[in-house]
């Protein structure tokens, strides 16, 4: 027997943490009691008041905490094994302390007590991240319920040079998520403890050390590929691993290269390929290439030859010229003596021209001085008109202005003969006095009728709304005696805004896109009333009152409205976007009537396809089961084994749960009570709402004759105060136009002395308006008697202006006939020497023309000479073949040497005119390709010898390390009579080695490989539980962690397993060993290496935990054995 004590720790309650294991069920009225929660192992203890306290293993007591540097359980642990955890204000712990043992320590208690919680502790403890734990994201939710912080605290196995264990201690802050650690006292950083973890070969990331409960299923479903990774990280050596890793990345390198290499080749045949087929081209363009270069030096020659000729043309142009003017000289001298003659004459003509065209200048002065007096003359004219018409307006105004004094002197008479005749007196108070009395009188009435009006409408009001209740009573009175109206009056009693809501809905049907359908609780019954209370316990509350619509539009249109407009809450909405026909039954009715069911759900409900789509959608009512009757226990097991999880017999309904984290058996059954029916059940009319109904219809119908006979008074009321209106506002508009008359005859009356005063004052202005007119008249007079002088003095200039005139024409008429003499001498002089004149010109224009070649030439051979030195001095240029010209070869021949070229060139067609260009990049290109390729071949074949050199080193070990995990792993298996190996998958691709694990559970199987198709749950928990067994000799890290493997086993392989793991996790020698279990069968083996903490919880735990002790509990069920047995 194992020796268990104690330790008091107290719990909240479960809805306030997160917690692993799986709760039964428990029914909602029963109050929740404070459990109290202890765990018994051999070697830990505490007090009361949750101070730390530990026992030694021997019993001797230790008060106080464990400092920490303490050496306890130094023993047999190995280096980085785990001496104590202690834990404060962590999840269900208040205060605990843990002493594991160095080999298996077997962690067992039900679930909900905590077990996990110890996990869970070391992971976070240890400096690794909730991830690993597959639960919370944050490392604060760990924090106990109510608390601020929490600290966990583990001391590690030092290792053999060392004096003192290691103890790492983690403060967790609930607020702000944050972690505070230390090292032996001493407060360090995470990275301090993970490089403390790494250097002791500690790996809570690795599944095949540490595997927690939330992480069983995630380690099942590793890959082969990942597996093998997983068990290097255990097993191997860390240089295993960089050599893997450096495999798969230079492995990864090389086929990368190795795919350019090939594409490189295909580019390299493509591209000589293409060159091959653009060669006949390329020749063809060569060749046109050689004769347009000719053409173009050729073409470069034309201004070398065209220089050369210039110049040659320029010096005999020169020549030419020296000649034709010796002999235009000879020529003058011969006719001098005739010419001179002929030079007098046109002498003579040029100075009577002179004096012609001086005469007429003088001519056209004076003619325009005469002009120009004509104008001034006009002006004046013009100015003495104007003056004229001025004074002429003037003398009419004054004309008029007379008869306007006459008229005002008359209406100054009338005015004063008015004075004479003064109006009655107007008093304004008194008009003012009177008026207000019917005025005053009317705004009484209006005052008096503005009440009535609004009494007359509030009792119209009260009267429709009396008249509508009594509408609304009476409908409902009729529908007491519907099913319908019954339902909905169900409904409003219900949920009053999901009633409100569907009303609406109903108002506006045709405003929808499609029909929209009411709550089940109105639109669906069931067929049968024996089954009411079975359906009815399939829905919750929720569910009987929720709105269903067909389309998307409808659902946002009726939300929108019935939320946001009609401000309602407690309504419910669902669109049914599936058909009813997409919804089939698990099993056929034959298969549903042997496992003891009437049918399905579905066929018992009756309403539109819609609402029992979406029903059969949230509830699965085609896949529910339905019996009148309980089933028997075989029936019930069948029913498990077929799949339907829900279902209800009798009256108990039954869901079924699957834990696929413990394999595909592993299912947990909730049950239910089924109570009576609420809303389908069809109850008779209550006579005495009824009763009520019909006396508020009464009380209704009297209060509206109330309303209406005092309506009628009010009517009364209102013509009564109309009649008297009419004669007092039609007096008052009388007396308003009487006083408006008298006040504009008395006002008019007051005003005559200024209009008087405003009239003579008018006078008086124009009498001086007269005088002022008289003046301007005067004026004007004199302006213009003074234009008439100038216009005569202007008159009398121009009379002198024209007798020069007269004189200047007769002079320029005598110029004149002289200017026609000396024209007709000079040109009978010329007709006599035409000949000679003729000769001179010719002469004159020879030596002009032969100048003019002479500078063309010059021109030509300028600009010839730029074009040949700009030639010259070209990059490519060759002096020496244009110095080489023939300096015979004129332009003619030179232009039809490149016509002849260019003939050539017509002949041998451009084609692609790139093909050229295109051909000198490919091959370019194809040099530069040969250069990538020659540098890849030898890149691969580096790679391939690093490949081999990795590899030789590598594959030996890991075939070893696997050979031993395979013996371990057969060997196993062969203790439980199966069969089972290990392999490794080898592929040319590093990244696809992977772990191979082959079972065989039957003697007439062959070893399969193991996977998820081929094997039970429990025969893949055996695999997978032997698997990490195999590693315990072999693995690196000083501890493993496995939680809650045994889940799905059947009891045999559950036996086998844990014998097998009792032999191998307690030799001596190994890693430490945590196994994690809510169960243990009976009878099983026991190894004196392995130790059991034991955690007991539960309400019928004593208060005192002092009062508990497993030994004691040990004793009394030996002696309740022995007294059955007697």
């Amino acid at each position: 027997m194992v020796s268990m004590s104690p330790v008091h720790r107290e719990r909240r309650p479960r809805k306030h943490y997160m917690e692993d294991e799986d709760e039964e069920d428990t029914d909602d009225s029963q109050q929740s009691k404070r459990r109290r929660n202890d765990f018994d192992e051999r070697s830990t203890s505490g007090t009361p008041d949750h101070s730390l306290s530990g026992t030694r293993p021997s019993g001797n007591a230790l008060a106080g905490r464990l400092n920490s540097g303490s050496s306890i359980g130094r023993g047999e642990h190995q280096p980085g094994a785990i001496v104590r955890v202690q834990v404060t204000n962590f999840v269900t712990y208040e205060a605990a302390v843990f002493y594991p043992g160095p080999n298996l320590n077997m962690v067992i208690g039900p679930n909900g007590t905590g077990k996990s919680s110890l996990v869970c502790a070391i992971c976070l403890g240890l400096g690794y991240g909730p991830k690993n734990l597959g639960r919370a994201q944050q490392v604060g939710e760990f924090v106990k319920h109510g608390k601020d912080e929490a600290t966990i605290e583990i001391e590690l196995q030092s290792a053999p040079d060392e004096a003192r264990n290691h103890v790492v201690r983690v403060r967790i802050a609930r607020a702000g998520d944050k972690r505070k650690w230390w090292i032996d006292d001493n407060e360090t950083s995470l990275k301090a403890v993970r490089a403390l973890t790494n250097r002791f070969g500690i790996q809570v990331d690795n599944l095949c050390q540490f595997l927690p409960q939330d992480r069983v299923s995630e380690f099942a479903g590793l890959s082969p590929v990942e597996l093998l990774h997983e068990t290097q990280r255990a097993a191997a050596p860390q240089e295993m691993l960089a050599w893997h890793d450096e495999l798969k990345g230079i492995r990864k390198e090389e086929k990368t290269l190795q795919v350019q290499y090939e594409t490189d080749q295909e580019t390299m045949a493509n591209l000589e390929e293409r060159q091959e087929n653009l060669r006949g081209d390329v020749e063809r363009l060569k060749e046109r290439a050689q004769i347009q270069e000719k053409i173009m030096l050729l073409e470069k020659s034309v201004p070398f030859v065209e220089y050369r000729v210039a110049r040659t043309q320029h010096y005999d142009h020169r020549h030419k010229k020296a000649e034709a003017q010796k002999r235009l000289k000879d020529l003058e001298r011969q006719v001098e003596p005739t010419l001179r003659a002929v030079n007098a004459k046109q002498e003579y003509q040029n100075q009577i021209d002179y004096v012609v065209k001086e005469r007429k200048k003088a001519v056209e002065e004076r003619e325009r001085g005469a002009d120009l007096i004509l104008k001034k003359i006009e002006d004046l004219e013009n100015g003495i008109l104007q003056v004229q018409q001025t004074r002429k307006a003037e003398i009419d105004g004054d004309k008029t202005r007379r008869q306007e004094m006459q008229n005002v002197m008359a209406k100054i008479r009338d005015l004063e003969a008015r004075m004479k005749n003064a109006p009655p007196a107007f008093d304004s108070g008194d008009w003012n006095a009177r008026i207000r009395e019917r005025d005053q009188r009317i705004r009484e009435i209006d005052l008096e009728l503005r009440e009535v009006t609004s009494h007359e409408t509030d009792l119209r009001r009260r009267g429709q709304a009396v008249r509508q209740k009594i509408t609304d009573a009476q409908e409902e009175m009729a529908s007491l005696d519907s099913q319908a109206g019954q339902r909905f009056n169900r409904l409003k009693k219900i949920s009053a805004d999901t009633a409100r809501a569907w009303q609406w809905i109903q108002d506006n049907m045709a405003t929808f896109e499609k029909e929209v359908y009411g709550p089940p609780l109105l639109t669906c019954s069931v067929r049968d009333p024996r089954y009411t209370d079975a359906i009815e316990s399939l829905f919750q509350k929720n569910d009987m009152l929720t709105i269903t619509t067909q389309c998307m539009a409808d659902y946002k249109r009726i939300h929108e409205h019935v939320h946001d407009v009609m401000k309602l809450a407690d309504v419910s909405f669902k669109s049914a976007t599936s058909s009813l026909d997409a919804y089939q039954p698990l099993l056929p009715q034959e298969d549903m009537e042997r496992l003891g069911f009437d049918g399905w759900a579905l066929d018992f409900l009756d309403g539109p396809s819609p609402v029992l789509a979406a029903l059969c959608n949230d509830k699965k009512l085609h896949r529910t089961g339905v019996a009148l009757r309980d089933v028997s226990e075989q029936q019930f097991d069948m029913t498990v084994a077929s799949g339907i999880r829900d279902w209800v017999t009798g009256k108990h309904s039954y869901q079924v749960s699957r834990r696929a984290e413990y394999g595909a058996g592993a299912t947990s059954t909730t049950t239910r009570n089924v109570g009576p029916g609420k809303f389908w059940t069809d109850q008779p009319v209550d006579a005495r709402e009824k009763r009520e109904l019909q006396e508020r219809v009464d009380n209704y119908n009297q209060e509206f004759d109330e309303l209406k006979a005092e309506n009628l008074d009010v009517r009364k009321k209102s013509q009564e105060l109309k009649t008297e209106r009419g004669p007092l506002q039609e007096a008052v508009e009388i007396l308003r136009r009487d006083k408006n008359d008298a006040q504009r005859e008395a006002a008019s009356f007051a005003a005559l002395p200024d209009k008087i005063l405003r009239e003579t004052e008018s006078v008086e202005r124009k009498k001086q308006q007269g005088t002022e007119l008289r003046q301007r008249v005067a004026k004007l007079t004199v302006q213009e008697d003074d234009l008439t002088i100038k216009k005569t003095n202007l008159a009398l200039k121009h009379k002198t202006h024209a007798e020069n005139l007269r004189v200047s024409l007769e002079g320029l008429l005598e110029a004149e006939f002289r200017l026609l003499e000396a024209t007709s001498d000079v040109e009978a002089l010329r007709e006599r020497n035409a000949g000679i004149a003729q000769q001179l010109e010719d002469e004159r224009r020879l030596v002009q023309q032969v100048e003019n070649d002479a500078m063309k030439a010059k021109e030509i051979a300028a600009r010839a000479l730029e074009v040949c030195k700009a030639i010259i001095a070209e990059q490519n240029a060759d002096p020496e073949y244009f110095k080489s010209l023939d300096p015979e070869l004129t332009m003619e021949a030179l232009q039809n040497d490149i016509d002849a070229e260019k003939s050539k060139l017509d002949y041998i067609h451009e084609g692609n005119s790139g093909a050229l260009k295109e051909f000198e990049i490919r091959q370019g290109n194809i040099e530069k390709l040969e250069t990538k390729l020659q540098e890849s071949e030898k890149k691969l074949e580096r790679l391939s010898r690093r490949i081999m050199e990795v590899r030789h080193k590598w594959e030996p070990e890991l075939d070893k390390l696997i050979g031993e995990i395979s013996d371990a792993f057969s060997y196993n298996f062969e203790q439980i009579g199966c069969a089972g190996e290990v392999g490794v998958h080898k592929d040319d691709d590093f990244d696809l080695w992977s772990i191979e694990i082959k079972v065989k559970f039957r003697e007439n199987e062959t070893l399969q490989l193991l996977d998820q198709h081929r094997q039970s749950g429990g025969e893949r928990s055996v695999s997978t539980i032997f698997y990490l067994m195999s590693l315990q000799s072999l693995a690196r890290a000083p501890f493993r962690v496995v939680d809650e493997i045994n889940q799905g086993m059947d009891p045999r392989n559950e036996r086998m397993v844990h014998e097998r793991m009792v032999e191998i996790a307690c030799k001596e020698h190994t890693s430490q060993y945590f196994l994690i279990t809510p169960k243990l069968l009976t009878g099983l083996k026991y190894d004196q290496r392995m130790k059991v903490l034991l955690i007991n919880s539960g309400e019928y735990m004593p208060s005192d935990h002092t009062l508990f002790t497993v030994k004691q509990a040990l004793t009394i069920r030996k002696a309740m054995v022995a007294a059955g047995n007697g």
